[in-house]
């Protein structure tokens, strides 16, 4: 249904939203730009879209 892609555009959007922000290496979240382990993790709250 129409809603149910919306949801998945939504959920897609954010899970590449976040992927881009990330500024470390953590488990199968590897990144070129920063392959090293941060020791604490920091800003792993996604905030809510604003439309």
């Amino acid at each position: 249904s129409l809603l149910e892609v919306r949801n998945l555009v939504c959920v897609a959007e954010l899970i590449v939203r976040s992927a881009l922000k990330r500024q470390e290496s953590r488990g199968l979240h590897y990144t070129l730009d920063y392959p090293d382990l941060a020791e604490e993790a920091v800003n792993t709250l996604v905030a809510p879209l604003r439309r």
